[in-house]
């Protein structure tokens, strides 16, 4: 009998893992201030960048066709 779990759980480990290939690094804004300087108006953000290395996306992949495999395996 198939496992949906285990192939929805497969696939979405597949997919961060592609994701995590093409685009290595993901930011985001944490904060952000303007200020006022004469007649112009500055604006400062604070942005964080959190970096995925080939280390983890490759076993993030492996696991998930494991999944994917085992899920669709008939018992």
């Amino acid at each position: 009998m198939r496992n949906r779990t285990a192939i929805v759980a497969g696939i979405v480990l597949i997919l961060i893992g592609v994701a995590a290939l093409i685009h290595p690094q993901f930011s985001y804004r944490v904060e952000q201030h303007s200020q006022q300087v004469g007649a112009l108006k500055v604006l400062f953000e604070t942005r964080k960048v959190i970096h995925f290395p080939l280390w983890f996306s490759v076993p993030v992949l492996t696991i998930g066709a494991a999944f994917l495999i085992t899920g669709m395996r008939k018992d």
